[in-house]
């Protein structure tokens, strides 16, 4: 069995449990596209049509699962993100830790435990689970921009800054991580490099309302500084 196209796969699981499913839906296609025999990602895919109410094709992606067949882990996460979808974090986080119990070597399994845990405010717990995915993959940069964006969220910004900095770096193209890095510079006054992070994610994905909103916020920053100055 291939393994799953990490970046995307992981994108499409945080934008479930952030409940963006039209993101969720686009970036497993993507990663299908390029695992098309992860029986992983086929269940994902299932499980996010179904919450789109995309019964008909859910139910052939479900084929595809059985085809490829899938680990008992894998069922765990799968009903996790299942759960995430449904806004029951309680049930994703017990399936995390189920997950866990059996593996503790995936730093994928830490992150989505990790985002789960943030949703329910358990930030120690969260910074705990995403510390432990960078230790076991530092060159996973969706493990980075996992603890950069809750160490963002506990307020810990020259932290966070170093996380998704290491995240943009390993990945330049990790959209995720170049939104919340822009969140942070935008914070602490460094406007011009913010602008650079919101002008990089409008560019792969010029429909991002937040991202467009962010970028004009901070032209009217600059601007009166220049007028003030």
């Amino acid at each position: 069995m291939a393994k799953p196209s990490i970046e995307f796969y992981n994108a499409a699981v945080d934008a479930v449990q952030s409940g963006d499913l039209p993101l969720a839906l686009k970036s497993v296609e993507i990663s299908l596209t390029e695992s098309p025999d992860d029986a992983q990602t086929w269940q994902l895919y299932a499980v996010i049509l179904n919450a789109l109410g995309q019964t008909e094709k859910a139910e052939k992606a479900l084929v595809k699962v059985k085809e490829f067949g899938l680990s008992k882990i894998d069922e765990l996460l799968m009903k996790a993100a299942d759960a995430a979808g449904q806004g029951k974090m309680g049930i994703a986080i017990t399936h995390y830790e189920d997950a866990l119990e059996i593996d503790q070597t995936r730093a994928e399994i830490y992150t989505s435990y990790a985002l789960a845990l943030m949703e329910e405010k358990y930030a120690d717990d969260a910074l705990e689970a995403a510390s432990k995915a960078v230790e076991l993959a530092p060159d996973d940069p969706f493990a980075q921009y996992t603890k950069g964006r809750i160490l963002r969220l506990s307020g810990k910004n020259e932290e966070s800054l170093e996380a998704l900095t290491a995240a943009t770096e390993l990945d330049p193209n990790l959209v995720l991580a170049a939104y919340e890095r822009g969140m942070i510079l935008a914070e602490i006054g460094q406007l011009d490099k913010a602008l650079q992070c919101f002008e990089k994610v409008l560019v792969d994905h010029p429909e991002d309302s937040n991202a467009a909103d962010a970028k004009t916020f901070i032209l009217q920053k600059i601007e009166e500084g220049q007028q003030n100055g």
